[in-house]
């Protein structure tokens, strides 16, 4: 990722206070009560950072969103076909490539950072449970 060659990000639609800042150009600022609504609660901010904006304008070209239930179906894939467990905000990056491929650079290599397993059980357990969406990425999952 360089000015030359920017990258695409992931957030929740629920807190996508980065995509909105970054499409008009300004920081913008969400209410607390509005971002806390995502399960992604790591991504839970209301704004972005000033330094964060200033490189985001420079070296990202787009955020892509993603709903609840891309992200919750991402982290039973996850945990089902590559036995990796995810917390919710570890997984938004996995939602993008699963179900807004479309949105992604056509021909460009594809990077989905996967992090932290700070989940809990039982929620793991009831996504686990559930039948995942039906994706469009082009992986073997």
């Amino acid at each position: 990722m360089s000015p030359s060659n920017p990258g695409r990000f992931t957030e929740p639609e629920l807190a996508a206070d980065a995509q909105e800042s970054l499409r008009a150009g300004r920081r913008v600022t969400w209410p607390a009560q509005r971002v806390s609504r995502t399960l992604a609660d790591g991504l839970r901010m209301s704004t972005v950072g000033v330094h964060p904006f200033e490189h985001m304008q420079v070296l990202v070209d787009d955020i892509i969103t993603v709903t609840e239930e891309e992200i919750c179906s991402s982290v039973a894939i996850l945990a089902r076909r590559a036995g990796v467990i995810a917390e919710p905000s570890g997984a938004v990056t996995t939602a993008a490539y699963l179900y807004h491929e479309r949105d992604l650079p056509a021909g460009a290599a594809h990077v989905a950072v996967v992090s932290g397993g700070n989940i809990d059980a039982g929620l793991l357990e009831s996504l686990l449970n559930e039948p995942p969406l039906a994706y469009t990425g082009c992986c073997s999952y």
